[in-house]
């Protein structure tokens, strides 16, 4: 039962660098950032595939099967780390979806702003406007939840904004402004 599973696993790691293959083939310079199933994809890949996976073996303990204790105590522990490697990159894709879903952000290179579309309002962003940005990392760059970041923006009229890496790729943002303050702060997992 290991073996099939393996062999599935292995034919999805095989189509997830197929599907990026031809992303990145096809890929343009774009202006327009919104939260697109692509880039979505592209993040919470690995944290999906541990999760069935994980899910997967642990319900192989359901089924009545003639495995050995040392089967089973395999697939009990390998299913649990899987499963709890997958969850917590789940809950912030998640919470960065439901934040980032009716949001859109604009970049114009030539005049160093961005305009950025919330539904509580628009937010024409140049340096002029913002007072500092704080990027918040992951302690690691070594587990799935790690390419989750976000940026907080403290505008000079008090506001803050935050972006999130599920919407834009946030060097591409920073790079923007390379003249306003900047500081990083890292946390284990970076829920909003």
């Amino acid at each position: 039962m290991l073996g099939v599973l393996l062999k599935i696993a292995a034919l999805v790691i095989a189509a997830q660098y197929g599907v990026r293959f031809f992303a990145w083939l096809f890929r343009k310079q774009q202006r327009v950032f919104f939260l697109s199933p692509m880039r979505q994809f592209k993040m919470v890949f690995w944290s999906l595939l541990s999760f069935w996976l994980g899910g997967t073996m642990l319900g192989m303990l359901l089924r009545e099967q003639n495995d050995t204790p040392l089967e089973k105590g395999i697939a009990i522990g390998l299913g649990t780390v899987l499963f709890l490697f997958a969850l917590p990159t789940l809950l912030v894709h998640f919470q960065y979806w439901r934040y980032e879903r009716e949001n859109a952000l604009e970049l114009e290179k030539e005049t160093k702003s961005a305009l950025l579309l919330q539904p509580g309002g628009k937010y024409l962003l140049n340096p002029q406007h913002i007072r500092e940005i704080t990027h918040t990392r992951s302690l690691s760059k070594r587990f799935f939840w790690s390419s989750y970041q976000y940026l907080t923006l403290s505008l000079t009229n008090g506001e803050q904004l935050k972006i999130t890496s599920l919407l834009i790729d946030l060097e591409q943002l920073k790079a923007l402004w390379p003249r306003v303050p900047y500081q990083t702060k890292t946390k284990w997992v970076c829920f909003l």
